[in-house]
């Protein structure tokens, strides 16, 4: 028989081994938590040091960090220049937005000493998700900058490439001479009937396409054929003309599919201003937060397109607009010369699609 007492002992000493055994293993889990919240700064590092690694004058950065505990100006454009490269290389001509910050996360982590610390986490003078800025995002608007450029020049010294400069050969039997193009372009003004319409349309293609070629006369295309805002369908019959039926009906086709969700999915990378969160809640046709669908989703998207585009290469003189300014010069109201009464009555009240 065990001495009287001896359970309660027993009893006391398993209480303090679990005790002990439970402070132990306290300590373990909040160490776990922090392990995992130091994960994405940690993949941000080894993107980064990677980068360096894999660059030419990567080894010189690092070098300069150790010996100086700093960068200097040129040593940060260095960095930037071979961070920006990798990112492309990696990710293409606009990548997302939580890779950019990625890269600006691994910088400050790599480099502590380049961390601001007056901003709110660190790396926004390398890249600033709301404001869409930083050293990152300036290289990287001249890198896109230059390669539209460079792809520019190439189009136009290759006569094998497509696109809307390449001047595609046209059935010359269907050719009007001066008078005649004249001629149907004064009587489109002023008839009505939409298959004349359409016949002197196409009789005065080769002459319009002339118009798209020519740099001084292009931007008054929709003055000299207005009837390409009031009467649908002759966009199509233009694109038909240019290229084979089949290949006019691809987009059609292909747009629901394809080409419309892949320029959402894109835009959704973008610096969400409140201009592209609305053109991405029309396209999507759904509702964020407060915002309201305010345009046709299929007309959305093609906005979309244009925050989507590259900057234009030009000179220090060339005009400049912002995509939204861009956006709302691609779309043109059409007066319709009647009171709003009257046309309240002939026609239902929608949002421009």
């Amino acid at each position: 028989m065990l001495p009287p007492g001896s359970s309660s002992c027993t009893d006391t000493l398993s209480i303090s081994s679990r005790s002990s055994s439970d402070l132990d293993q306290t300590p373990e889990r909040p160490a776990k938590r922090s392990k995992k919240l130091e994960d994405p700064a940690t993949a941000a590092k080894e993107v980064v040091l990677a980068a360096l690694n894999h660059k030419a004058g990567g080894d010189a950065v690092l070098a300069d960090y150790r010996s100086k505990n700093t960068l200097t100006s040129e040593t940060r454009r260095v960095l930037v220049n071979i961070l920006v490269g990798h990112m492309v290389e990696m990710h293409g001509r606009i990548p997302t937005r939580n890779q950019r910050e990625q890269y600006a996360l691994g910088i400050v982590i790599l480099f502590p000493a380049l961390r601001d610390p007056y901003s709110k986490k660190g790396y926004e003078h390398f890249y600033d998700v709301d404001s869409g800025t930083g050293y990152l995002a300036w290289r990287l608007k001249t890198v896109q900058r230059n390669t539209s450029h460079r792809a520019a020049k190439g189009d136009a010294a290759s006569s094998d490439l497509g696109g809307p400069c390449l001047k595609r050969s046209i059935n010359p039997e269907e050719h009007l001479d001066e008078d005649a193009v004249r001629e149907a372009i004064a009587l489109l003004c002023h008839t009505s009937e939409e298959g004349q319409i359409f016949f002197k349309m196409k009789e005065t293609f080769h002459h319009r396409h002339g118009l798209v070629h020519d740099p001084d006369k292009t931007m008054d295309i929709l003055k000299i054929f207005p009837r390409f805002l009031d009467t649908k369908g002759l966009v199509n019959q233009d694109f038909r003309l240019l290229f084979n039926p089949e290949t006019a009906n691809k987009l059609l086709e292909k747009w629901d599919t394809v080409f419309k969700p892949g320029i959402i999915e894109e835009a959704m990378g973008l610096t969400l201003t409140p201009a592209v969160r609305s053109l991405i809640s029309s396209a999507g046709k759904q509702t964020i937060g407060e915002d309201h669908c305010k345009w046709d989703s299929n007309l959305a998207t093609l906005l979309l397109l244009v925050h989507l585009l590259p900057p234009q290469p030009g000179g220090k003189r060339a005009a400049k607009i912002s995509a939204a300014d861009a956006a709302d010069r691609l779309v043109v109201y059409h007066k319709v010369m009647m009171c709003v009464n009257c046309f309240c009555r002939s026609h239902v009240l929608s949002r421009p699609s």
